[in-house]
């Protein structure tokens, strides 16, 4: 293997590993969507908003960088 693919697949393991180690914490701090307020419910979505914002740039940076490997 190269190491491209050994880079790669660190960085895969260790991105799931701290998303995971994040998101557990998080996750048990949180209310269902019923019992938010309509302040919270807003807070969230523009979270997620700029989250796929996020991961849609750093996809297209990624196939940019694969392209003109």
């Amino acid at each position: 293997m190269d190491g491209y693919t050994i880079g790669l697949t660190i960085g895969i393991l260790i991105g799931i590993a701290i998303g995971i180690s994040i998101g557990i914490p998080i996750g048990r701090k949180q209310k269902p969507w019923s019992e938010l307020t309509e302040k919270e419910k807003k807070y969230k979505k523009i979270i997620i908003g700029v989250g796929v914002i996020i991961l849609l740039i750093g996809f297209i940076v990624n196939l940019w960088l694969f392209i003109n490997w």
